[in-house]
């Protein structure tokens, strides 16, 4: 199935980020975020496909190839592929197939996006913010390099907005200003000049010695216990 026109409604974003042409859209967030603390995920993306029933896009392959998964300074996240659908037990936060599993619900049970005439199955989760905003793809095209983004903003109105860009993309314009408004309730990441990346293996290992992961500086609340 492809994308027309009258099934998305792209959100109106200005022209302040844009990217150069003669960069690619990694390329580009690499220049801003630098991969220093990513590690490749080393992604079976023949497993991905058997369990989604799709192929996934380019930007995001790439993306998990340098970075992999992981934190934003702490304000953003953004998922380990998982070759499952099915959501773990218990609010399935975190992860790819519980933000899934979540936003398909809230699809379901409160509607989608004005103008968009596809399922709630339709919905792919790849990453959410401090402010409990779910970002994911309309996976509604045959080329997956033709997903738009999607959010379900929890503290904006409407709730629900699509961007005509891939997952990168977004990402760069976030830290440009490059929409008309933010994309995110918590505006953390709106604007900033050096989004710090770290995977989450390695954030796991700093904040287990005691280090916060994106400052460098002693974690104060280390080895203290609380009820």
């Amino acid at each position: 199935m492809s994308v027309t026109p009258d099934m998305l409604r792209p959100h109106e974003h200005s022209a302040g980020g844009a990217m150069p042409p003669e960069e690619t859209p990694l390329a580009a967030l690499l220049s801003v975020m630098p991969a220093h603390d990513g590690a490749d995920e080393q992604v079976d993306w023949d497993a991905m496909r058997r369990a989604w029933g799709v192929g996934f896009p380019s930007d995001y392959t790439a993306f998990m190839a340098t970075y992999g998964a992981g934190g934003i300074d702490d304000a953003f996240g953004v998922f380990t592929p998982e070759a499952t659908t099915q959501a773990p037990d218990g609010p399935g936060f975190g992860s790819m197939a519980g933000e899934t599993a979540i936003m398909r619900h809230i699809w379901a049970t409160e509607g989608g996006p004005d103008g968009v005439s596809a399922s709630p199955d339709s919905v792919i989760a790849w990453g959410s913010s401090c402010g409990a905003d779910i970002t994911g793809w309309v996976a509604v095209a045959e080329d997956p390099d033709k997903w738009q983004v999607i959010v379900w903003e929890r503290h904006g109105w409407p709730h629900w907005k699509i961007y005509d860009c891939g997952m990168v993309e977004f990402l760069r314009r976030l830290f440009a200003e490059g929409f008309d408004a933010c994309p995110l309730s918590d505006a953390s990441l709106w604007g900033e000049p050096a989004p710090h990346f770290v995977h989450w293996r390695e954030e796991q290992r700093r904040w287990e010695s005691g280090i916060d992961p994106y400052t460098g500086e002693p974690n104060p609340y280390f080895g203290m216990e609380f009820d």
